[in-house]
């Protein structure tokens, strides 16, 4: 051991190690939290809780709420300075709970809760040299709407049943059973989520040999254990005036150029007043929707984004059963088939409609490229088509020539713009036609190239 003078090193270590033994150690606090999820219903208030221990104040220390996914800054204090929270949404709905602070307690309580709340967080403290945190998960549960079940009516001995419901969190368990409580298979669901983050339900049962069938649709919400049920008798329904009526729409596709207004019209045969009765246009499924019509009034809140201002529906013949939903402005997005629905207590029919959105295009130029082996590259382009044009290269004699290749892009409308090559012979004469054509509507335009050679 090396001692200077007036100081010895075997004494500073004494010292120094009998400092740490007598020395409260940071590594001896530590942060908990619930040992299980909290649950909270949407609409409702949530209180997080950490706890430093052994119990001591957090008065002065630095505390942070906190979420990995997504990334956000929930809360944050530096003793009893409150900083801002890091978004508008949080910072309206959270507040700090100053109760137990004293005793190492840090609550958070968070306002009508939504479905975005979901998920795992995390509570950190800070002093000094001091770092430590612990996380929880919450739990947003939401008990939706009582199904609703809807029938069509009954074809070839087979019944088509729906079952919807909608402002459930998280994504419910929808399942059928029998009168005598045995499930039934499910021929197809349909799950998605609203502008709040709710889950609205469709799933589809085919029933057959129905003649005295009572059927139950049940939905669950699995962290609540909660569930919901609505039951239908398949006889009495078909005593339903809806049950004897078909619903009938154009026999032949609809034409519509991009731009146009779009014409849908349908109508119940034999002719029958739809006054009390909801009707609606929809794509795939029946929610979103194109347009619903429900006792006189358009329900805006079932629309979908895409048709938003543009639709306006013709009830001068509704007393007859005839329905015409006008969509303003066609884009290549409304392309494909609609389906319109009559209801009424629960029955349903229906007839579906395709809709052919066309666009024809630009005139198409030709322009001439450099020499490649002996060769000249000639390029036909033309934009502004829907669907997919076909491009065709002539001869003189009005014989086709195959292109050397072909690019099809869409742009952000959905129209193409097409490029078409052709190679040709450097030194000899060159006279084509490009053509570019819609195959729907059966037009084309055409551009001509002519040289006496290179």
């Amino acid at each position: 051991m090396v001692d200077f003078p007036g100081y010895s090193l075997s004494g500073a270590v004494a010292s120094f190690f009998f400092i740490l033994l007598t020395m409260k150690q940071p590594d001896d606090l530590r942060v908990i939290g619930p040992a299980q999820p909290i649950v909270a219903r949407v609409g409702e208030d949530a209180l997080l809780t950490c706890q430093l221990l052994p119990k001591r104040t957090t008065v002065n220390m630095e505390v942070r709420w906190y979420r990995l996914e997504p990334s956000v800054q929930i809360a944050h204090r530096v003793g009893a300075e409150v900083t801002e929270m890091q978004t508008e949404d949080h910072r309206s709905r959270v507040q700090w709970v100053e109760d137990d602070f004293a005793e190492g307690t840090v609550a958070l309580k968070m306002h009508n809760i939504q479905p975005s709340d979901d998920g795992q967080y995390w509570c950190h403290f800070q002093e000094e040299n001091y770092r430590g945190e612990t996380s929880l998960m919450l739990k947003v549960a939401g008990l939706g709407s009582a199904p609703h079940i809807h029938m069509v009516g009954s074809e070839e001995g087979e019944i088509q049943l729906v079952c919807t419901a909608e402002g459930w969190f998280p994504e419910p368990q929808v399942y059928w059973e029998d009168v005598k409580g045995e499930k039934l298979l499910t021929f197809s669901e349909h799950h998605i989520q609203d502008e709040d983050g709710l889950f609205y339900v469709e799933d589809t049962l085919m029933v057959r040999n129905a003649s005295a069938e009572t059927v139950s649709c049940f939905i669950h919400n699995p962290v609540l254990t909660e569930e919901k049920v609505s039951v239908i008798s398949i006889p009495e329904k078909l005593q339903n005036e809806l049950a004897s009526l078909k619903v009938i729409g154009p026999s032949e596709p609809l034409l519509v150029r991009v731009g146009e207004d779009i014409q849908l019209t349908c109508s119940l045969s034999p002719k029958a007043s739809a006054h009390s009765m909801e009707v609606r246009w929809v794509r795939s499924h029946r929610y979103p929707a194109v347009y619903v019509y429900v006792d006189g009034d358009h329900v805006s809140k079932e629309q979908m984004a895409e048709y938003r201002g543009r639709t306006v529906l013709v009830t001068d013949a509704l007393s007859e059963g005839r329905l015409t939903l006008h969509i303003h402005n066609a884009s290549t997005s409304d392309d494909g088939q609609y389906r319109c629905l009559f209801e009424k207590d629960g029955v349903y029919q229906e007839s579906s409609l395709d809709l052919k959105v066309v666009g024809l295009g630009s005139s198409p130029h030709i322009t001439m490229g450099g020499t490649q082996d002996g060769q000249r590259q000639l390029r036909c382009s033309s934009e502004g088509w829907f669907p997919q044009p076909r491009v065709q290269w002539r001869d003189a004699e009005g014989k086709t020539v195959p292109s050397s290749s072909e690019v099809l892009t869409p742009d952000s409308r959905g129209l193409f713009h097409v490029e078409a090559f052709l190679l040709v012979a450097d030194s000899s004469a060159v006279n084509v036609t490009c053509s570019v054509s819609n195959p729907l509507l059966g037009e084309e335009k055409v551009a001509t190239f002519s040289s006496s050679g290179w």
